[in-house]
């Protein structure tokens, strides 16, 4: 940074971050995978700033040996990077084709929906860590300077304004320090209010892959508990807040809309719609934005969004609070102009299956059967209202049979799916009374039915006709710990391995369901089926082999050889504006599973003179290396309250209370009071570190 005097003062940071039977129906108005955030760096001199963004490093994938050709294959790349191609059905239907447009669109091809040469050579390419494509004009207006955005990884763009040159290259916002965890900002699906969900360890693929933590803050909800979470959300350390800034759809028509926040003109707002029949709160970037003093107005072309009703939600631009839309907020894409979902009252039918490793065949599973870590679990769940009844079946159906007899011709139709028992058939065609179908549909069991058995039909599989467009489950272990599964839309096959799970005893505790948004409501429908004390529709499996059984971490206080304590911080340190602040926790003793990021609490004590009152706070930490030294950049100090990384509050000195660990399973928090609280557990460890109330540092503005 370059002071008034054309001094140079430079400094480098480092974050090292590296007994009954009886189930309970609630319906609940409650309130969800790797995030790119970024960190900006200005230097001005003279009337010239520069403003330097360095993208996060991401793990590429490879999928340049993939059959492009296949329209099953587009729909499993489309849908994994987001796109929302629904069923993976090998189908060209209309939601495919939007979400290839969609895919189009943020690739920076001609949208069209074709999957054409240019299309697959790009998803072949893909390595899943682009960024959206952007393009850009310049304003030569003093007062107001417009940017529409263009694709690239690194893109340098320049507006000219009187006696003012700005270059940018697209980086990561240095107030978030690049957060893989902590607390994302979000609006209630079912309320309408603004929420704040915790971001931790989530791989999705597997049942014991995000931890579903029971003591998390007040006010702060898991993840999934308000649905698909988006990516782009910015990472906070406490809980968000609403702005007293507005925003609203202000201009609308057949092919773009306008959106205008009023209160600080900035340039960094990302925005966030509901899309037509869906949970799902996703982002989308303006083709154009436009700001000045107080002012944002973004500009959508609306060639880029899907066919039906949409509702605008939410602004954020990383500073820690959320603008709720207000006034007009609904807006239709196409000819669709009211869409209306069906009600439920819970779930209808839970079907869980394994793939037997010797045959390839899917079975239902037992209730307590046992599996290996390296064995699959298959899960599809069904509304109660979606299922219409038909007559009972008039003959018997063996396992072989690929045509089954009903009691007349009106009892099914072509793409209809049946229910009879525990098995999904899909009608393929008919005569007469004789119906050829897909036997076990969506990896059910096949199994032989008797005459007599009932017979359930779900009229179609699209989008209009699901009731819940998004869920997740919740299996509890014997150990205490819960996992949080999420589930798509109903009707789709949802298949998770086993690969985190320790040796254990597993029981469904819960199942939430999200409707998707109705036109002319601002909410949705959501409910959770809970049985706290046996498992939920009788769905429970034990792991038994291939993993192991949990070890918590703890913390030594000294060497055992030369008596030199491990852990160290700050002792009554009076830290300033650029200053770094160390702490080293070389005594943690990793458990059986890897920490993946920590928390560090401090409480607050006003200083000598100051008015200001007690409290607390919470900072997020990715580990980098499995190494437990931080170091806490003071970069810049400020007067009021803030939930950034790099921004520190002055007038208090900052005591520390705790760290806390969070792993694969659980969390685990070693307090400066010599305990260790377990979250899976009401049991207190200890450990024999009596010093770690010393570690102390004040903060002051000069």
């Amino acid at each position: 940074m370059i002071k008034n005097n054309f001094r140079l003062i430079a400094f480098v940071f480092v974050f090292v971050l590296c007994g009954t039977n009886d189930s309970v129906v609630e319906e609940s108005i409650i309130s969800i995978p790797e995030t790119t955030t970024s960190s900006i760096t200005t230097t001005t001199i003279l009337d010239t700033t520069t403003t330097v963004t360095n993208t996060d490093s991401c793990i590429p994938d490879n999928n340049s040996n993939i059959n492009f050709q296949n329209i099953r294959n587009v729909q499993k790349f489309l849908n994994k990077y987001g796109f929302n191609a629904g069923d993976e059905d090998g189908y060209l239907g209309q939601q495919t084709v939007n979400a290839i447009r969609g895919f189009q669109s943020f690739a920076g091809l001609l949208v069209d929906g074709d999957v054409g040469a240019n299309t697959i050579n790009k998803m072949s390419s893909w390595t899943g860590c682009e960024e959206e494509a952007v393009s850009t004009s310049s304003n030569n207006d003093s007062a107001t300077t417009t940017t529409t955005l263009i694709e690239t990884d690194s893109t340098t763009t320049t507006t000219t304004t009187p006696s003012t040159t700005t270059t940018t290259i697209i980086a990561a916002n240095t107030d978030l320090q690049n957060k893989n965890y902590g607390i994302v900002p979000h609006v209630s699906l079912t309320s309408n209010e603004v929420i704040s969900l915790f971001k931790g360890v989530n791989t999705a693929n597997d049942v014991c892959g995000t931890p579903y933590l029971n003591s998390l803050n007040t006010g702060l909800l898991n993840q999934y508990s308000n649905g698909l979470v988006s990516n782009s959300l910015n990472v906070f350390n406490n809980n968000v807040t609403e702005s007293t800034i507005t925003t609203e759809i202000t201009d609308e028509s057949s092919s773009q809309i306008k959106i205008k926040i009023v209160g600080d003109g900035s340039d960094k707002y990302k925005f966030y719609f509901i899309s037509p029949f869906s949970s799902n709160i996703s982002n989308k970037t303006p083709n154009s934005l436009s700001t000045s003093l107080n002012l944002t107005e973004a500009t959508f072309n609306l060639d880029n969004f899907s066919s039906g009703v949409w509702f605008y939600t939410f602004a954020e631009s990383g500073s820690g609070s959320v603008v709720k839309a207000t006034g007009n907020r609904e807006f239709s894409v196409g000819t669709i102009s009211s869409q209306q979902v069906s009600s439920n009252n819970g779930i209808g039918k839970f079907l869980m299956t394994t793939k037997n490793i010797s045959n390839g065949k899917y079975e239902n599973i037992a209730s307590g059967q046992g599996f290996s870590t390296s064995n699959s679990l298959n899960l599809v769940y069904i509304t109660d209202n979606i299922l219409d009844n038909r007559l009972d079946t008039s003959d018997e159906i063996k396992i072989d049979d690929t045509t089954i007899k009903l009691s007349n011709e009106n009892q099914a139709f072509v793409s209809e799916v049946l229910l009879i028992g525990t098995e999904l058939m899909k009608v393929e065609s008919k005569d007469g009374n004789n119906f050829i179908v897909e036997r076990g549909f969506l990896n059910t069991e096949i199994k032989s039915h008797s005459a007599g058995e009932a017979v359930k039909a779900i009229k179609n599989l699209n989008q209009e006709s699901r009731i819940s467009n998004f869920a997740y489950a919740v299996f509890r272990n014997e150990t205490g710990m819960r996992f949080q599964v999420p589930l798509g839309p109903e009707l789709t096959v949802n298949e998770f391995n086993f690969n985190k799970c320790n040796y254990d005893r597993y029981s469904l505790e819960q199942i939430t369901t999200f409707s998707w948004r109705s036109s002319g409501s601002s909410t949705l429908n959501s409910i959770s089926v809970v049985d706290n004390l046996n498992p939920l529709f009788d769905k429970a499996f034990v792991i038994n082999s291939g993993g192991q059984s949990y070890t918590p971490p703890s913390l030594n206080a000294s060497d055992q050889v030369s008596g030199d304590f491990l852990n160290d911080g700050p002792r009554n340190l009076v830290a300033v504006e650029g200053d770094i602040v160390n702490f080293n926790f070389n005594g943690v003793v990793d458990g059986s599973s890897t920490t993946r990021f920590v928390k560090l609490k401090f409480q607050l004590q006003p200083d000598t003179g100051s008015t200001k009152k007690s409290k607390s706070r919470e900072i997020y930490i990715d580990l980098n290396n499995e190494s437990y030294n931080f170091k806490l950049n003071i970069e810049k100090v400020v007067s009021t309250d803030t939930n950034l990384n790099n921004r520190w509050e002055d007038g208090y000195k900052y005591i520390f209370d705790s760290i806390t660990l969070f792993d694969d399973s659980t969390s685990v928090e070693i307090k400066n009071n010599q305990t260790i609280v377990y979250d899976y557990k009401s049991g207190l460890g200890s450990h024999q570190a009596y010093y770690l109330d010393q570690f102390s540092f004040t903060i002051t503005s000069s």
